[in-house]
């Protein structure tokens, strides 16, 4: 085995600690604009690699989904319904999962 076999890497590790920089403070920014800062400095790289080099540092691009606003009446179930009915909820115990019969 030579002593650098394999392709270089595309971005140093000082690269990639810039980005993870840029990234941390602004997690907003796109891979283009990561793009356009590493140009201005010298680095030619694709957004695929700006993207690989993130992805490879638990950084992923999602985007929190908008919830619904939630009214009262749905946010917590009715415990008394059930208590009118003759059963109650059990947290703890043997049967933990499921409904009992009131005594």
């Amino acid at each position: 085995m030579s002593y650098r076999s394999g392709r270089r890497r595309a971005l140093s590790p000082r690269d990639e600690c810039t980005l993870l920089r840029k990234v941390q403070i602004n997690p907003r920014t796109t891979a283009m604009d990561l793009v356009k800062m590493l140009e201005e400095t010298g680095t030619k790289v694709s957004i695929s690699t700006v993207k690989q080099v993130l992805y490879r540092h638990n950084l992923k691009g999602r985007s929190a989904r908008k919830k619904p606003l939630l009214q009262t009446n749905i946010k917590k179930p009715d415990y008394g319904l059930q208590l009118h009915m003759g059963t109650k909820m059990v947290l703890f115990g043997e049967m933990s999962s499921g409904l009992m019969k009131q005594k």
